[in-house]
């Protein structure tokens, strides 16, 4: 047998993973530690690693995570020259160092490229090495232990950037964003040609993953090896909670690891002259690598051309077939990517595992270093079988984006040559794309998502057909009653929706209804704090929490916000009141009890009542004041440009005695609208006024009679919807200037750090804990 002297073999691999515990900070991995030792470990295993040392003259290494995202955070500094830092640990003497791109599929095209860089001579050997410390990261900062990741050498390095083309800049605007956020528009579209059930597919999906975490278990380099059975990956469950549908935590990657690993490449005479002998080395046989198109613009979601081609070429070029192949491993950071490989094997991932490590949720998500582990771990594989045996490593990077796939064998291939992908790519750059619309219209669901929070979803989209091509919207930022009716929606797909284009994005909106997102349209939404009702241009809002005094929560401001949005961008509604439910309170502020319980506090940007914070209302809103208004219930009232009470009505600024201070802008607009004297003193000590004081000082315009504030308010809006609305909205937007030139927006900015400060003092524990057990506070002034 004849074999090509530069024909390229893997000679050394190395993996190692770390528990570091977070007791001390000298005995912390970091990145540049896990990838020297990973590399070390490859030197090592070739057992000529003297030889090896001089021999290599390229070190590559594979781009962290925190490094392949613009504007990354380093809060333990970074090492600014990976390559050659490691070279300087490794004691080499290297020509040309590297810093890879970013995307998962690096290790397998890295091996490709440098595979052929050896064929043709350019190359007498080449480490590839990278590292994951996130885990490391995490748990220092939890502890509060101090970490110095700065260490670095000097020297030239070719450094090959960020890829920021995964993700265009439609794509961005309009919702497609983080994997987690992204890749679940591809799960959907697959769940749909399945003609699957969320619920279903969630079972198929555990039922892929389950046979991972059984490899991870015994995988020494494992960062989570505990079998999972697939029943408990398909049930939502405080350790399996719910990431972006479909998804729970455990059908994703889990990236907090410390893993590195590394693979050495030589020329086949190289390795021979050193002494490395012939059943040590593994052989890439047939390899590819390509691009996908961008996500929106991909003929159809639920398939994938560009892993159809590459798996097809490293086939065809190995001169096998899938089914000749004995060990697998496909890039699992999201089961679709599995489903879509098997498919285009034509494999039945019920009888075949496709893994040799237990994939990114188990084995752990290494960034883009994850499928150096799966080759190193290949390579141990196929050292212990009988030749010849096959094996094949998909690397999967950005969004289904950059695929790069290797067969291996313990066998060499007597005609292997470089493999051109040139035609492959052609393939996938002449089929035609979607075109994206950026428009208002009528579309049907292809797929969507809702991305969950702790306590609340936090984003969602859809992407839907049109005639004239595709279009994405998002749902607007804090629209969680939006949110979760998408969410809960038995299944939205095929379903005609409505798409509002405005100020350069697309969102799911409604265009004229409050009450759901449009008449016929499949997402029912409803608000479970606040009770609507519209008559004529005027819009009612009326807090829907009487138990609780109309007391806000985070699920109350987060509809309001909604509400508000809408409101302001209605062309049918001119002017609204807000009121409170029963005779008791209006509002009385924020939900203490929920805060003494450490609940969701979370408030939208709009501020509190989704209201507080606008500055750009264009739009009068009235207050119906017919009871209690106290904190934020006052701050509320504040924040109307008009307000009526009834005579029992009282009002106050009382989180002093609670330990706060009246962050919602009730310091600041108070001070203005009454003087500063008169509010200092209600401000400072937290006294009540009663609904006569209150007219007299200015807080409200007027009294109505005893349970008539909703009818004086309605008698006022009725006068504002006789006038000209664009009148009122100029007039609006003229006031909007004044206040922005007095400065109120940027006085009100500070309030948040004010009240981080505030909320770290004994004081404000002991003033919600003696709230929500009706008790005196305990002052101590710390």
């Amino acid at each position: 047998m004849t074999i090509h002297p530069n024909c390229p073999v893997i000679v050394g691999v190395g993996q190692v993973k770390s528990d570091w515990s977070g007791t001390s900070a000298a005995s912390a991995p970091n990145p540049i530690s896990l990838a020297s030792e990973a590399a070390e470990l490859s030197l090592n295993d070739t057992n000529r690693a003297d030889d090896v040392r001089r021999i290599v003259d390229t070190l590559v290494v594979v781009r962290t995570i925190a490094d392949s995202v613009p504007n990354p955070m380093h809060p333990f500094g970074r090492c600014e020259n990976p390559p050659r830092t490691i070279e300087q640990r490794l004691g080499l003497s290297i020509s040309r160092a590297i810093y890879s791109t970013a995307g998962g599929d690096q290790p397998q095209a890295l091996v490709n490229e440098f595979a052929e860089e050896i064929f043709e001579g350019g190359s007498n050997g080449v480490i590839l090495t990278g590292a994951e410390a996130t885990a490391a990261m995490k748990t220092a900062r939890k502890s509060k232990v101090t970490l110095d990741w700065n260490e670095s050498s000097s020297g030239d390095f070719e450094d090959r950037g960020l890829d920021l083309s995964l993700l265009t800049d439609y794509e961005r605007t309009n919702g497609l964003g983080p994997p987690t956020q992204t890749y679940p528009a591809f799960e959907n579209a697959l769940r749909a040609r399945l003609g699957l059930s969320l619920d279903d597919y969630r079972v198929r999906m555990s039922e892929l993953l389950a046979p991972f975490s059984q490899v991870a278990e015994t995988h020494p380099c494992a960062q989570f090896p505990q079998s999972k059975s697939s029943e408990f990956l398909a049930t939502p469950s405080k350790d399996n909670y719910p990431i972006a549908d479909p998804h729970l935590k455990w059908h994703v990657a889990q990236e907090s690891v410390n893993q590195g690993a590394a693979v050495i490449l030589l020329p086949y005479a190289r390795a021979r002259d050193i002494g490395i002998a012939d059943q040590h080395m593994i052989w890439l046989h047939g390899h590819a690598k390509a691009v996908d198109k961008p996500v929106t613009e991909r003929p159809d979601l639920s398939q994938s051309r560009a892993i159809e081609l590459v798996l097809d070429q490293a086939l065809t070029t190995s001169n096998t077939t899938a089914d000749q192949i004995k060990y697998f491993d496909i890039y699992s950071c999201f089961p679709v990517v599995v489903e879509l490989a098997a498919e285009a094997l034509g494999l039945d991932w019920r009888k075949t595992v496709l893994t040799v490590t237990g994939g990114l949720p188990f084995f752990g998500g290494a960034g883009n270093n994850y499928s150096m582990h799966a080759i190193a771990t290949m390579v141990e594989r196929l050292r212990d079988e009988p030749h010849p045996e096959l094996g094949l490593v998909l690397a999967n990077g950005g969004f289904i984006s950059k695929e790069a796939a290797g067969v291996y064998s313990n066998s060499p291939q007597t005609d292997w040559a470089p493999t051109d992908s040139t035609a492959l790519q052609q393939t996938i750059d002449d089929e035609p794309g979607v075109p994206v619309l950026a428009k208002s219209c009528e579309a049907e669901i292809e797929s969507y998502t809702v991305t969950h929070g702790r306590f609340a979803p936090s984003r969602g989209y859809i992407i839907a057909k049109v005639d004239e091509g595709r279009v994405l919207a998002r749902c607007q930022t804090n629209h969680r009653a939006t949110l979760n009716a998408l969410s809960a929606t038995p299944d939205a797909i095929g379903e005609t929706i409505r798409v509002t284009h405005r100020n350069g994005a697309n969102f799911l909106l409604p265009s004229d209804s409050l009450g759901s997102l449009g008449e016929g349209h499949p997402v029912k939404r409803t608000f479970e704090h606040v009770n609507l009702s519209v008559d004529g241009h005027i819009l009612e809002v009326s807090l829907n929490r009487p138990a609780s005094m109309n007391s806000l929560h985070s699920a109350a401001h987060h509809e309001l916000a909604e509400i508000w949005d809408e409101f302001e961008n209605s062309d049918d509604l001119w002017v609204a009141i807000i009121t409170g439910e029963g005779d008791k309170a209006f509002c009385s502020g924020n939900d203490l009890k929920v805060t003494a319980k450490g609940g969701d506090m979370s408030v939208p940007r709009s501020g509190f009542g989704g209201l507080c914070n606008r500055f750009d209302r264009t739009k009068p809103i009235i207050a119906a004041v017919n009871g209690v208004a106290m904190g934020g219930g006052l701050e509320i009232v504040l924040a109307c440009d008009l307000a009526v009470a009834d005579p029992a009505a009282r009002f106050a600024l009382p989180e002093v005695k609670v330990g706060l201070f009246a962050a919602a802008g009730g310091v600041q607009r108070l001070t203005r609208q009454i003087g500063r004297k008169a509010a200092m003193k209600l401000i400072l000590t937290g006294r009540h006024v009663n609904a006569e004081e209150a007219a007299q000082l200015g807080i409200i315009n007027d009294l109505s009679e005893p349970g008539g504030a909703m009818e004086a308010a309605r008698a006022l809006a009725k006068q504002i919807e006789a006038v000209s609305p664009s009148a009122v909205r100029a007039s609006k937007q003229a006031l909007n200037v004044l206040e922005q030139n007095e400065a109120l927006e940027p006085g009100l900015s500070q309030n948040s750090a004010i009240l981080r400060t505030l909320m770290r003092t004994r004081d404000f524990k002991e003033g919600v804990t003696a709230f929500a057990e009706k008790r005196d506070p305990k002052w101590t002034n710390s």
